[in-house]
């Protein structure tokens, strides 16, 4: 199947991320993080560098199972920016929430005073950072972006918000290998990140032309999301046509016990009653 067709039908519903950003204990977020920003579903595949084919790879979810060969009930890691247990003050959480309130209106002049004024006053939340980074983004103001969703990332290295918006903007600026390079990061951060394993596999498939290092990933995001993304599903069928892996990169039974070989010895019994013997004598 050519690439150029099959990927004329898939961009119209893949690529990247709706970001949805902000304080931990403020505005705790769904952990899978993956819903899908169609906003540049035209964007043309880029062959990816060697560089990229060698770089480490990021951790995947790995199904485990008893001696006997039954399934354990995988448990995902949590969270760690949501289940944080920082406290957020009272003052803090109204701050934010009449910041987004303009931010949401367009008046992002005051929107970035208001985040502004919260990293002095706050100087330990990182999701102001965030918002900052996304009103740069909104007024074309790359590296200003940039420096932002790092500096959250600083403040708090444990904000994954802050990994999705850099890998987003990397994405958008064209800096394919430095979001790749973020995805990874918020990988080995928090392995069990849904919405990192299905951008990754969105960022080697259509835009590093490299499916068979998306295969895991789309599997990743499946498993981890128990199936329940059906077009993430057809996307996975898609991509092991392509690439002609079908082995599974997280489930992998082992191989069914061996059976006791049969001896080819009569037993006891048999041989009693060859000779007219019986258990009743």
């Amino acid at each position: 199947m050519a690439k150029v067709s099959v990927n004329s039908v898939r961009t119209a519903g893949i690529l990247g991320i709706l970001l949805v950003s902000g304080c931990a204990a403020l505005l705790p977020q769904p952990q899978d993080n993956s819903t899908v920003d169609e906003t540049k579903a035209s964007q043309p595949m880029v062959a990816g560098s060697p560089a990229t084919q060698s770089d480490a790879r990021a951790p995947l979810p790995q199904q485990a199972y008893t001696a006997e060969g039954e399934k354990i009930e995988y448990r995902a890691e949590p969270n760690p920016y949501t289940s944080s247990d920082s406290d957020v003050p009272q003052e803090a959480r109204l701050a934010f929430q009449s910041a987004s309130k303009l931010m949401a209106a367009e008046q992002y002049r005051e929107a970035r005073k208001a985040f502004k004024a919260m990293t002095r006053d706050f100087p330990t939340l990182s999701g102001p950072w965030v918002k900052l980074g996304e009103i740069a983004d909104k007024r074309d103001n790359a590296p200003r972006a940039e420096a932002a969703y790092r500096k959250a990332i600083e403040v708090n290295p444990d904000n994954v918000n802050a990994y999705m918006a850099l890998a987003l903007h990397q994405r958008r600026q064209g800096d394919f290998d430095g979001a790749r390079q973020t995805y990874v990061d918020a990988l080995e951060l928090w392995k069990d990140f849904p919405g990192a394993h299905l951008n990754l596999a969105i960022l080697y498939d259509l835009y590093l032309n490299q499916p068979e290092l998306a295969q895991p990933h789309y599997e990743a995001y499946d498993f981890l999301t128990k199936g329940n993304d059906p077009k993430v599903g057809n996307w996975l069928v898609e991509v092991r046509r392509r690439t002609g892996i079908e082995t599974s990169f997280i489930d992998n039974p082992p191989p069914p016990p061996e059976l006791p070989a049969e001896s080819s010895e009569p037993v006891a019994a048999d041989k009693g009653a060859e000779n007219g013997q019986t258990d009743k004598g």
